[in-house]
């Protein structure tokens, strides 16, 4: 098993949190799993690292075996080169390492020699300064994956919450829930339990969009007029497979989602909007949520959290969520290995 890791930008705190990570090698990571960083190699230099350089990496080409205290390393080029040259254009070099390292990590895994991706924090704008013109990770993998849709999920130990509409005002948030959006959040959360984590019937509550479920049309009718229907059509797609229930008013759906045995919880809840979801996502488990991307044709996990660079290279950024993040990819891995043969 080859996981790919991604850094993020090299001036935030993700070499140091990927860095932590690979020196401590964290209970959950199998002992045959190889792991390989892709980033600018300065950063790790200056944290003292003992980089096993690779001039490439491809199906046929091995790669070298490191000690406990080594990390295997793909160097992102030092220099923009001819990019810059092309345009007038200045473009940043932290930001076009990053995009760099993701494009560079994604096709391995699309190629088949890697089994999985996780990603440090990049920052957004910085990401386009260098020549990437993505919003961020998502949208970038999407488009290399040649994908449409894409979901967010954020996971944790006690709670996988999938996001129907993610980075919109939410003025905005009642159009963008159509019978589509829903529908394409709701199955893409099924499958993935199914096929990644080995759920074979995955429950599934899937949460109202106005308060007390609308309350039968008082304080909004989305629930009856979209939400509701698209729930019944779903519950017939999937027939005995899955276990689909909902629209619940998220106040309380969360609440009981909390006090109940772990095995009687659902095993992802569906959010309408943003803040829904990982307002109580972090608020259970914050250092140790990770944040999956799901319609993708290959595995793709990452921190819940920022670039911070105002905490950068002071040595207190904490590596929870990136190791959280490596766990999971790893068992995806894993379980995506186990059904396929």
């Amino acid at each position: 098993m080859l996981i790919v890791i991604t850094p993020g930008d090299p001036e935030g705190v993700g070499p140091e949190i990927v860095y932590k990570t690979l020196l401590a090698r964290p209970t959950g990571i199998p002992r045959h799993a190889r792991l390989l960083c892709i980033g600018a190699k300065e950063p790790f230099q200056r944290l003292g690292a003992r980089l096993v350089e690779v001039p490439g990496v491809g199906a046929s080409a091995p790669l070298p075996r490191t000690r406990s205290d080594e990390i295997l390393f793909l160097s992102a080029p030092s220099a923009i080169g001819g990019r810059g040259q092309k345009s007038k254009q200045r473009f940043s070099l932290p930001g076009f390492q990053s995009g760099w390292s993701v494009e560079t990590a994604a096709r391995l895994v699309l190629g088949g020699v890697a089994d999985a991706m996780v990603t440090g924090p990049i920052s957004k704008e910085r990401l386009q300064a260098g020549g990437y013109p993505y919003p961020g990770h998502t949208e970038m993998l999407a488009s290399l994956c040649r994908k449409k849709q894409v979901t967010m999920m954020l996971a944790n130990d006690q709670l996988r919450i999938s996001l129907v509409t993610t980075h919109l005002a939410l003025r905005d948030v009642s159009r963008a829930v159509t019978a589509r959006e829903i529908t394409r959040a709701v199955r893409h959360t099924v499958d993935s339990l199914r096929e990644w984590l080995g759920i074979r019937r995955p429950r599934v509550a899937i949460c109202a969009l106005n308060p007390h479920a609308g309350e039968s049309g008082l304080f909004g009718n989305e629930e009856i007029r979209v939400i509701a229907p698209t729930i019944r059509k779903l519950q017939k797609h999937y027939g005995d497979q899955a276990i689909l229930q909902g629209p619940f008013p998220a106040d309380t759906l969360f609440a009981k989602h909390v006090g109940a045995r772990p095995i009687d919880r659902a095993d992802a809840v569906v959010c309408m909007y943003h803040d829904q979801g990982l307002i109580p996502v972090k608020l259970l488990d914050f250092p140790r949520t990770v944040n999956v991307s799901l319609g993708l044709p290959i595995v793709r996990t990452s921190v819940d959290h920022g670039v911070a660079f105002d905490i950068a290279g002071s040595g207190k950024a904490d590596p929870s969520s990136f190791q959280s993040a490596l766990r999971l990819a790893c068992e995806i891995a894993s379980v995506r290995k186990e059904t396929r043969k």
